[in-house]
């Protein structure tokens, strides 16, 4: 049997119980529908959660602390190992990780505790920067004292908005304990005049990144005072001198996400302990894999007890088309075309109820997520917030799988259809 003849055959058989049908479908659209809006749910918390990581370039960085070398010596994390990781093929930067917390900012009268944080002038390490950025640039050459200021400290300095702010000369005061030569530490407070070159926003998923700090280049956060003092105060407790303690922790970023594992084993082979925000994620995803699979499961046993009502209805259909099927039968339909025209009346309601599913989910999607932006509204919470993520592949995936479902459910009746003696089918009344 040609596939447009059967299909034809399939809809006049639907055509005779439209109600029932129709409820029937409905049934497998509220399933469709509930199972492509959980998963849809998980997939948006996982990219909502996976975003800003992405947005800063953080999954291009390699962590590195000191470590034992190959001579069993720990290996310092000082200027010049720092350089030799930059040397290495693949390397876009290395720059040690310096932040000094509880320095104060000046505008005037006006003042505000931030925490100062050293970044990298050679590269854009905050990746995409148009969508971070609410005023200025970012650091040109890094040879100025220049500054880029957070969103959460403009009132405090008594800036109006991002725009006021740039250009301003603040000053940054800072104290802590220097290590000297005589292995004693001696008490600095320095003060650097700053200008603002631009005010950033911060995304509020990434935890503990400079949402009330002032970013500066590395040159001049190797100034601030007390930045030496932990790493030489292990030196110390370890028996050694403090003398070149050097730093706790370095970032390398590299070119190519495809060349961080490599990299990452080169560096632990140089005898330094490596960390990736990769490890960190993996872990998460691992949550988030199981948090998809089982609101999956949820979903598809709504869409198994949507395939009952197709089970139940084409059951009917078999009962009420007993002459039909041996019209059918005496004309040379064979027990395969019966079973291949029940299964096509099967698809068709799978069909019809998966694209329903997909338009329910939608509008399932559309008022949760406009409730969430609202409630987070009335908390003076601006950002947007795509709570449901739809790819391709899920859209695609619930239609196939609500047919599926459909199908194996009309294999039954199909089967008890296709076992009707058609002299006994003529017979009845």
């Amino acid at each position: 049997m040609r596939l447009w003849r059967l299909v034809i055959l399939a809809l006049g058989g639907l055509r005779r119980t439209p109600l029932r049908v129709g409820l029937t479908a409905l049934g497998v659209t509220i399933g469709s529908g509930a199972l492509v809006s959980m998963v849809a749910f998980a997939l948006g918390m996982q990219q909502m959660a996976e975003a800003p990581f992405e947005m800063l370039g953080l999954l291009n960085n390699i962590e590195v602390s000191p470590g034992e070398g190959n001579n069993g010596k720990t290996r310092t994390l000082d200027d010049a190992a720092i350089d030799e990781l930059a040397a290495l093929p693949g390397v876009e930067a290395a720059y040690p990780h310096i932040r000094a917390a509880g320095v104060k900012l000046f505008n005037g009268e006006k003042s505000a505790s931030a925490t100062a944080v050293g970044m990298a002038t050679q590269v854009p390490m905050l990746g995409e920067a148009d969508q971070l950025l609410l005023a200025g640039h970012f650091f040109d050459s890094g040879e100025k004292p220049e500054a880029l200021l957070s969103a959460a400290l403009l009132r405090d300095l008594g800036f109006e908005s991002p725009q006021q702010a740039v250009g301003t000369v603040l000053t940054l005061k800072a104290d802590g304990l220097a290590p000297t030569d005589t292995e004693t530490f001696a008490y600095e407070r320095k003060d650097f005049a700053i200008t603002v070159i631009g005010v950033y926003g911060m995304p509020r998923m990434v935890p503990g990144v400079g949402h009330r700090g002032v970013l500066v280049p590395v040159g001049l956060m190797k100034e601030i005072p007390g930045i030496r003092a932990s790493p030489a105060m292990a030196r110390l407790r370890a028996g050694k001198s403090a003398t070149g303690a050097g730093y706790e922790k370095a970032i390398v970023r590299v070119e190519h996400f495809a060349d961080l594992l490599p990299l990452e084993e080169r560096i632990r082979a140089m005898g330094f302990e490596t960390r990736t925000l990769l490890e960190r994620l993996d872990k998460m995803r691992t949550f988030f894999v199981v948090m998809d699979a089982l609101l999956a499961a949820v979903g598809t046993v709504a869409l198994v007890v949507a395939a009952l009502g197709v089970a139940n209805t084409l059951l009917m259909s078999v009962l009420e088309r007993y002459q039909e099927i041996g019209i059918y039968k005496a004309v040379g339909a064979s027990a395969g075309d019966l079973v291949a025209l029940f299964l096509a009346e099967a698809g068709l309601v799978g069909l019809l109820g998966g694209f329903g599913g997909l338009l329910l989910g939608w509008l399932v999607a559309w008022g949760l997520g406009t409730a969430v932006n609202l409630y987070a509204r009335s908390y003076g919470v601006t950002r947007t917030f795509d709570v449901f993520s739809f790819p391709l592949w899920l859209l695609a995936a619930t239609v196939a799988f609500s047919v599926v479902v459909s199908i194996v459910a009309g294999v039954y009746p199909a089967r008890r259809a296709a076992r009707l003696d058609p002299i006994r089918a003529l017979r009845r009344v």
